[in-house]
């Protein structure tokens, strides 16, 4: 079921495109797309849990509404010079908000969407940055780190993940938080454990649902023997019927597919409010530049 049908009563929200996706004013095509998808990857309505719903319909309508404006040359443009984000899609030739908007919710979190993502994302400065920054943030607790770095997956980058701190570290570039530098062999047994069972439990629920294939790859390449549909759909469904009965489903799909998400011992999503500053991000940023130069 696509749930954006719900999604389109009402005018498009007022907002600060630019704000919005946390761009600067002379940002090209490729920072406009690239900061959309990631924001829209985090904030899709059928990553969260029922009681979060309506805080992420409205966060997901202002993300897609900034990208709408911004993507456009014309609407941009429109937008520039008026700063009113309602003219700027008057007399767009033949836009609709409505379905611009249902568009969008459905191809946020396909499997070539979060491709895109992670081709571009993976090891880049910006990964290294947001590395910097929720090391920081969270004094060194891997688990935590994991939770807030987009697309990452313990058993996919813990060695580079570690690499890229130790390197920091002994450049002085970062703090050596204990929770890091002491953490136990127990306690990384423990994290790669649990997520090598997710990411087990998260194969086998693909393939009861036949979209083992479209999710992960075949290794048979006889892919398409299962169920019809989109990956989109698929994946879709897969995160919202976990919300009903496997709640560690989503957390190997968010650690492998880009969203932060509850885990089986009751951990939150991280609130509006524990996201870094943007004196944070260029701290970080600065850091790398530094560790580069080094």
């Amino acid at each position: 079921m696509d749930n954006s049908d719900d999604l389109q009563a009402g005018e498009p929200p007022t907002i600060d495109p630019y704000e919005v996706l946390m761009l600067r004013r002379m940002a090209n095509e490729g920072q406009i797309k690239s900061a959309y998808r990631k924001l829209a990857l985090k904030n899709h309505p059928d990553k969260v849990s029922e009681d979060k719903k309506q805080e992420a319909n409205e966060a997901f309508q202002s993300i897609a509404f900034a990208y709408a404006v911004l993507s456009d040359p014309a609407r941009r443009k429109r937008y520039d010079e008026t700063g009113s984000t309602s003219e700027s899609i008057v007399d767009s030739d033949g836009f609709s908000w409505t379905d611009f908007y249902r568009e969008q919710y459905r191809d946020a979190i396909s499997a070539d969407a979060i491709e895109k993502i992670a081709k571009q994302y993976k090891g880049s400065d910006e990964e290294a940055d947001d590395l910097f920054v929720a090391y920081e943030q969270y004094k060194g607790k891997m688990d935590k780190i994991y939770e807030s770095v987009l697309l990452s997956n313990v058993l996919e980058d813990d060695e580079r993940f570690r690499a890229i701190i130790d390197n920091a570290i002994d450049n002085e570039d970062i703090p050596a938080y204990k929770a890091y530098t002491h953490e136990s062999k127990k306690s990384k047994e423990a994290r790669v454990k649990a997520a090598q069972t997710e990411s087990t439990e998260a194969e086998e629920y693909a393939k009861e649902l036949g979209v083992h294939d479209k999710l992960f790859g075949s290794k048979s390449k006889k892919a398409g023997k299962g169920k019809k549909g989109s990956s989109e759909d698929d994946l879709a469904a897969l995160i919202r019927r976990n919300q009903q009965d496997r709640s560690g489903f989503l957390d190997n799909l968010a650690a492998k597919y880009g969203a932060t998400s509850s885990s089986k011992k009751g951990k939150k999503r991280a609130a509006p409010d524990d996201e870094p500053s943007e004196e944070a991000f260029q701290a970080a940023a600065a850091r790398l530049k530094k560790g580069k130069n080094k």
